[in-house]
């Protein structure tokens, strides 16, 4: 019976290496929390010129943009929820002047939105003069009423000229897109400080590449990892582009990130598997910078290693978009052998997690990586009834604070969206605006969380 006394002491110094291991990642990682009391009767004191901001993208407010990819995209049968189709948006194209004006109102003080390429060039080498000049007068309006512009030049769509030789994997598209960076830095440097060449480019090649959802409609993991390529090298070309064209030009990306933790705490393999994906969704594309590679890795795809010298030092600032918590669970027979759910809090309208603990998580871990300026550059609910944005924004403008007084440097936050918007493979279905939009009519009316926006808004010194 020695040898069962043996595999006793053997499997107990187990246990208790296991929960020591265990406790070690509990105590390193612990989940952020937030004072629920004191959030209730929030009021806080901005840091001087803080970016107080809503935010849009070109393709889902303008209406009439007909030269890109999603256009195209739309037209297919069973592409977009209920057959809606992006069509006439918010028609905010025609109603720069009223949404500012709706801007102004909400006590806001930033507008994060985009530069549609394919408007601009809409066939390739061809610049459209009264696009640039429309974009032009929009910046001029925000700056007299106030509002610090922060254009974004890609968020999401692509000339249907670049989507046809490969979009984010065609050989030229890092050259193509850094000379529509150099244009646009030509024209605007002078009335713009704020540049975000990227939007959440780990989305546009998960949804495109891997499940297919969004153009160019493919499922394959080989060319996921290229098109994640090609939009490190189109964010290097377009940094590069905008510091010879804007010699004040302040340059970041917005990356979605989420909250991942493991389903259970004291599972090894959860833990491991949960930062293995949130190192593998969340911080890729920031560490490829950081460290002048292309770097990608995650179970299930090809690996990429490549020097790209010109990655380094390419942002002045770090962009965070954040809507969710997500679960990991440690599952052998499912795709990466991880299965990715929802914590047991109230959900939005989206099927997502509303936990604004953890987008004050995504805040520090940022700052402990890069010690670099951090923008919210989107954070929001999808919540048709209004039920849950009052508290959504004052809850989450309560986690920018709390890391504004732990010492990081938030320079802004900009709420998703000003308006309800054409809401991508969703259509109309989602409602994330600070106005109701009437999709017959276009009018704009409040939201139940306006108030709220603007109750916390900075107040003049």
């Amino acid at each position: 019976m020695r040898w069962m006394r043996r595999l006793g002491y053997v499997l107990a110094a187990l246990a208790v290496v296991y929960l020591g291991a265990a406790l070690y990642f509990q105590r390193t990682n612990p989940r952020p929390t937030l004072d629920a009391a004191a959030t209730t009767a929030f009021t806080p004191a901005w840091p001087s010129a803080f970016l107080w901001g809503t935010a849009t993208a070109a393709h889902q407010v303008e209406g009439g943009n007909v030269h890109n990819d999603w256009w195209r995209f739309e037209q297919q049968a069973g592409k977009i929820a209920h057959g809606d189709r992006s069509g006439a948006a918010a028609g905010h194209w025609e109603r720069v002047a009223e949404d500012v004006g709706l801007m102004r109102s909400l006590g806001a003080t930033a507008y994060r939105f985009s530069l549609e390429w394919s408007r601009l060039e809409p066939v390739e080498g061809q610049w459209d003069e009264t696009a640039w000049a429309h974009y032009g007068d929009e910046i001029a309006q925000l700056r007299a009423a106030g509002q610090e512009p922060v254009v974004t030049l890609l968020h999401f769509t692509l000339p249907a000229w670049i989507a046809d030789r490969g979009g984010a994997t065609a050989p030229d598209f890092p050259d193509r897109f850094g000379r529509f960076a150099a244009e646009a830095a030509r024209r605007f440097g002078p009335q713009v400080k704020w540049w975000c060449t990227v939007n959440e480019p780990q989305v546009q090649m998960y949804n495109g590449y891997v499940t297919g959802y969004w153009p160019p409609g493919v499922k394959d993991h080989a060319l996921a990892v290229r098109a994640f390529a090609g939009l490190l090298a189109a964010h290097a070309s377009a940094a590069a582009a905008l510091r010879a064209g804007d010699a004040d030009a302040f340059i970041g990306l917005a990356s979605n990130m989420i909250w991942f933790e493991p389903a259970n705490r004291w599972n090894l393999l959860e833990w491991f598997v949960s930062n293995t994906v949130a190192e593998g969704f969340n911080w890729s594309f920031y560490e490829s910078i950081r460290q002048g590679r292309q770097s990608f890795s995650l179970p299930g795809f090809p690996s990429l290693d490549v020097e790209a010298p010109a990655l380094k030092g390419s942002v002045d600032w770090v962009g965070i978009n954040y809507y969710r918590r997500n679960t990991v669970t440690f599952s052998p027979g499912s795709p990466g052998m991880v299965e990715i759910g929802n914590g047991p809090g109230t959900v939005s309208d989206a099927k997502v997690e509303i936990f604004p603990e953890g987008l004050l998580g995504l805040v520090r871990e940022g700052w402990k990586r890069y010690r670099l300026p951090i923008v919210i550059t989107e954070y929001g609910v999808a919540d048709s009834t209004g039920a849950h944005r009052p508290a959504f924004i004052r809850q989450h403008a309560y986690a920018v604070k709390q890391a504004i007084d732990e010492g990081v440097d938030v320079r802004g936050a900009f709420h998703w969206s000003l308006m309800d918007n054409f809401e991508w493979a969703e259509g109309y279905g989602w409602r994330f605006g600070l106005y109701r939009l009437d999709l017959k009519t276009l009018a704009r009316t409040p939201a139940p969380g306006a108030e709220e926006f603007s109750r916390l808004a900075p107040r003049p010194k």
